[in-house]
This record gives structure tokens, sequence and C-alpha cells, in this order.
């Protein structure tokens, strides 16, 4: 790789190693545990894995032989109780109030016993393995108020616990106005952190709603679940999330960081594309990823044996994982995959700040600021730094989309060019087929308005059904130019009546199986069928009517080889034949109906449920004659379904027949009587 590759990165690792050496040089040059003159706190020492009982014994014999390594007490990653001696001392003449404060938010035990003549006593109970509002004061660290009085001294004794966890107990005692202004100063550095990553999480999340690429997505996850483990490391999920539940409190850590390891090297993965780069390499970070997930399912089981497992597990693979990555980065760099370089800065960045903050957790280097600030400071860089590999990345697929779209541009010029001649003479082709198929359809056309002519002419006039039934209407409307619904008029003859009291006047309402000019032809077999019947002297009635038509269509229409009758064509219709002489209504249906106004009530004169054409029908078994005398002012309606099946209103319903009568007939059906 050139040198001058290398200079950013190595800049950045150099001003974080002389950042984080002057920070714990600066630090050895302070007073130990003192923050107010004539005010001082001792750390006397420490004993490891005492129980209770023993506390006192041990403390009264001096038996706290432990030294801490430099200003912070560091205990690894422990899962034993601690415990320290601490002897507060107020030279002044004056008593003070002073805060004794644990500035580690993750201790699962941060309890404080006071030694009292030959006694010891517990003060407070503090810590992530009770509730939040179980601290004495509300804040993200422990502190415990302590009253001195002047020229005084008070013993204590601090037991604290991370059950596996890395173990360190800085220690401060300060005055609540120290406090503020320390706060102020941490409330703007955790600020501008949390500000930092929330723009990235913003930021990367909107471009992988833009670009919609898998690696953004995991880097997404990546960068939520850092701000969670830094949310829950720092305290404040703790505090503001699940302030009510220890299980959360404690499992949150070794969960958050687990699930962030896995997305950041599902991101590795698909970012670099170890896929198609090294195979092998992206197979064993998806074994890594597994094991990582599975770590991350076994810290949410707390027990003390998981727990500790789960917490050194994520620390140690975390450990060699950000080792191996820069390896892998500089690999894909000499595949000559630009966007890695920003990757490869990024990990240098993330590198120094891990390895200075586990030398930290276990105790060999130490820095108070390191231990509170360093971490953020890193992974601020690193999820910037990735971001801007994204964004790279995102810029080179540009610039590769945009040297492709001038290649396709120059093929689809040529392709045009031949497309334009294939185009022209395609036209001519078409326009010489619009020809032909334009004077196809005015012949077709010109058909079907002759059809439509024929039809009109054979169906009944206004004063010949006036002539019959002087109060009438008649509402056609076909849905096209020819119709296959159509209504009939006409009477018996002297010669041939159908009653004993005279001629009857007869009326039909049809619909035939299909639309249009299958209708059609299917309503010129029925008109011709009932002009036939009529003066048929074995047609008595309007059953017979039906069973007439019936047959007639059934011999008329196809048959196979067999004789057997295999088509499904027919119609639906009502027959009707009154007799002025008598006012008898007699009336048959094939799946119509006839319906009589009578005041306020309805009589329906219901047809049989079967079509015309469906079978052929014998002298035993056919349609079935209703019979009803009319009575003054009677009004009969009857109609096909083409009204009724028609959609509409609101909700888009069928119309439905009782819909038809109630606008028909302007009344609501209030008895129906069915005869």
């Amino acid at each position: 790789m050139p040198l001058k590759k290398l200079v950013i990165p190595a800049l950045l690792v150099a001003c974080s190693v002389a950042f984080f050496i002057s920070n714990a040089s600066e630090s050895d040059e302070k007073p130990v545990f003192t923050r107010t003159v004539n005010t001082s706190l001792e750390i006397i020492g420490a004993v490891s894995s005492a129980d209770y009982d023993d506390i006192y014994e041990i403390a009264r014999l001096g038996d706290f032989k432990f030294e801490p390594v430099g200003l912070i007490p560091t205990f690894g990653f422990s899962d034993h109780s601690h415990y320290l001696r601490l002897k507060v001392l107020n030279l002044k003449d004056s008593p003070e109030m002073r805060m004794l404060e644990v500035k580690s938010p993750i201790l699962n035990k941060c309890n404080l016993y006071e030694i009292r003549g030959s006694g010891i006593h517990k003060l407070y109970n503090a810590g992530d393995d009770y509730r939040f509002s179980a601290r004495p004061v509300n804040h993200l660290n422990f502190q415990f108020p302590v009253q001195l009085d002047a020229n005084s001294s008070r013993d204590f004794v601090l037991e604290v616990a991370s059950n596996g966890e890395q173990l360190q107990v800085p220690i401060d005692l300060l005055a609540p106005s120290e406090i503020s202004e320390r706060d102020e100063k941490d409330r703007l550095m955790r600020g501008i952190y949390f500000g930092i990553i929330l723009f990235v999480l913003l930021f990367n999340s909107f471009i992988y709603f833009v670009i919609k690429q898998k690696s953004s997505l995991y880097y997404v996850l990546y960068v939520f679940f850092l701000l969670m483990l830094q949310l829950s490391l720092n305290g404040f999920a703790f505090r503001y999330f699940w302030p009510n539940s220890p299980y959360l409190a404690n499992v949150a850590n070794p969960f958050f960081a687990s699930v962030a390891i896995f997305a950041l090297i599902r991101f590795l993965q698909l970012f670099l594309n170890l896929k198609e780069f090294f195979p092998k390499l992206n197979k064993a970070f998806k074994y890594v990823g597994h094991i990582v997930l599975i770590n991350s399912l076994l810290a949410l089981i707390y027990t003390p044996f998981f727990f500790q497992f789960s917490v050194l597990t994520i620390n140690t693979l975390t450990l060699l994982l950000n080792l191996a990555i820069i390896p892998v980065v500089v690999m894909v760099l000499r595949k000559n995959f630009k966007p890695a370089r920003f990757f490869l800065y990024a990990f240098i960045v993330l590198v120094a700040s891990v390895f200075f903050f586990i030398l930290n957790n276990f105790g060999v280097f130490q820095s108070e600021f390191y231990a509170a600030y360093g971490l953020q400071i890193g992974s601020a860089i690193e999820v910037i730094l990735l971001s801007f590999a994204i964004v790279d990345k995102f810029k080179s697929f540009k610039d590769e989309a945009f040297q492709r779209l001038i290649t396709i541009n120059d093929m689809k010029v040529r392709a045009n060019e031949i497309l334009e001649r294939k185009v022209s003479e395609r036209t001519r082709e078409i326009n010489e087929q619009k020809q032909v198929v334009e004077k196809q359809n005015t012949e077709i056309l010109d058909s079907i308005k002759y059809a439509k002519r024929i039809q009109s002419s054979i169906l009944p006039t206004e004063g010949e059904i006036n002539k019959l039934f002087p109060k009438n209407f008649v509402f056609f409307k076909p849905k096209d130019m020819v119709s296959g619904d159509f209504y009939w008029f006409g009477k018996t003859t002297e010669e041939n009546p159908w009653s004993n009291e005279g001629v009857c006047h007869l009326f039909a309402a049809v619909d035939c199986t299909g639309h249009g000019v299958p209708g059609a032809l299917m309503s010129i077999l029925g008109y011709n069928g009932l002009e036939e019947c009529v003066n048929n002297p074995k047609v008595k009635s309007p059953a017979d009517v039906l069973n007439f038509i019936n047959n007639k269509i059934i011999d008329t229409l196809q048959h196979d080889e067999s004789g057997e009758y295999n088509m499904r064509d027919g119609m639906d219709m009502v027959f009707g034949a009154y007799n002025p002489a008598t006012r008898t209504l007699s009336c048959a249906g094939a799946k119509n109906n006839v319906y009589i106004l009578r005041g306020e009530e309805i009589i329906e004169l219901k047809g049989d449920r079967r079509s015309i054409g469906a079978e052929l029908i014998d002298d035993d078994a056919g349609y079935n004659n209703q019979v009803a005398t009319l009575a003054p002012n009677d009004r009969i309606y009857t109609f096909t379904d083409g009204f009724p099946d028609q959609f509409g209103g609101p909700n888009n319903k069928k119309f439905k027949s009782k819909t038809l009568l109630q606008t028909i007939t302007v009344l609501p059906p209030k008895n129906w009587t069915v005869s």
C-alpha cells in the first residue's frame, strides 16, 4: 500500500495515543483522593470474597491488605464481592457535607457500611440488583451523602460486585458544588457524543431508504445497538428506560454488545464483498457471527455462569475481531476496492480505543478521563468514518452506474436506428392491415345495425300493446345494440280460445342466454316459438307455452352424434294470459315471476326454478300454471333479471327485485302473498 494512504490513520492513532497518555500522566500529578482542603478520603485497603459476618472482624484486625493500582481500584472480570475500607477525614473547625461517589454505573452491588465502635452498620443498598429508586441520590453514579462533624473522621466499608463484568471502583469525595461543576462538563461531553451517534443513525437510515442496500441496514442496526450499549454503560438506560427492572439493567450490556458486534460482522461481510473477494474468510466471519448471536441469547439467561460466560466471550471476541479486521480490510484494498480505505481508518481508530479500553478494564493502563470518555470518542470517530465509507461506496456505485449508462446509451442509439427501420416497415404493414380491419369492422357494424332493425321490427309497437292493455308501460333499454331480452304481446283467437269464456290477452317477458348478437339470435328463436305456439291447438295455457318452447329450443339447437342434447343455451321467461271477461290472470314462469299490486299488498305468482332449454319435458313433468282473479285497480308487473342484477350505489351492491318493486310501486311491501 502506498505510504501516503497510511498518513491519515497514522496521524489519528498518534493523536489518540498522545491524548490518552497525556490524560493518564496528568492524573498522576493530582493529590490522591483529595478534592477539598482539610477534607480527604483514604482507601486503607480491600479484601475479596468476604462474608458479611466477617467484615467487621477483618476491618477491626486491619486485614485489608489490598493496595489499589494508581487511582482506581481494579479487580478485572470478577464474579465475587469485594470490600474496601475507607476513612473520611474532616480537619476543619466546622461541620462539612460531602458526597462519597463511586463512578461506575454498571455495578450490581454498591453497598455502604459504617464501622461504629464494636459493630458495623449498613447505611445504603444500591446497584443494578436493586431498582433505580433505591439509590440514596437520583444520579447516574452511586452517591452517598456523608455528614462530617468538625475535626472528625468516619470509617466506612464499601461492598462492590459486578457479577462477572469488569470491576473498577473509581471513588471520590466531592462537595455538591464540585459535583455540579463536574456534571456540567460531563453533560456537554456526553451530549456531543450522543448527538453525533443520533445524527449518524438518522443519516444512515436515510441512506438505507434511498439505496436499499442490506449492508446499510446492518450498519444502521450496528449504530443503534452501539447507542443502546453506551446508554446502558453510562447508566442512562437504567435511569430512564427501565428503572424498575434490575433484570434488564444486568443483561443489557452483554446483550447490546453482542447484537452490535453481530450487526458489525454482517456489515463487514457485505460492505467489503468478502463473499466475492475471499469466500473462506467470509465463511469464517459467518461462523463467528453465529457464535456472537448465540452469545446474545445466553446473555438473556441471567444466571451467574451464563452471565459471566457471555461477558467474557463478547469481550474476548471483540478484541480478536478488532485485531483481525484491519488485515482483512488491507487485503480488500489490494483488490482495488477503494471504499475500504475509510473502513481501514475507522477500525484503526476503533482498535486503538478498544485496546486502551480493555487495558483499562484489566488495570494495565488507567485514566479516569479515558474510562469515562475514551471509548465514546473512539466509537464516535469510527461511526463517522464508516458513514464516509458508505457514502464513498455509494459514490463509486454512482460513477460505475454513470459509465454503464453511457455504454447503454450508445447501445440504445444503435438499437434505435435498427428499431426505426423495423418500425417503419411494421407501420406500413399495420396500415395495410388496419384498412382491412376497418373494412371488416364496418361490415360487422352494418350487420349488427341491420340486426337491430330486424329485432326492433318484430317487437310489438306501442299501438299494438295499447289495444290489448290500454294502461301499460314497457321499460326496454338493451346493454348492446341488439339484445337477448325481449317482450311479446298477443291474443288467442276465437277459433282456438284458451278458456270457455272467450279470448285471452297474452304477454311475455323473456331473458335469453347471452348478450349482444348471441342473445339476439336466441331471441329470434324465442319470438318465433311464441308466435307459433299461440295458434297451436295443443297449447291451452301459459304452462303449455313454456313446455312447447322448451322442447322447440332443444330440437332446434345442436346435438352431438349420440343424439344427446349437449348445450346449455336457453332462456328465462314469464308468460301470462289475461281473460277480460272473467278478470282471471293465468301465468307460468321459468325462473321469472309475476307480481300483483293490490293496495298495500303485493301478491307474488312464483315461476318454476328451471330455465327454458335445460331438458326435454314430457306430458307429466312440465311447467306449472299460477291463477289469480284480479280485483279493480290491481296492477300487474313482471321483468327479467337485467334491472335487478345491476350493481351501484354507495356500497356497489345489487339493486335486487325487492328494491325494484319498491321503486315501481312507491310503497314498501308490507304483506307478501305467494300463490
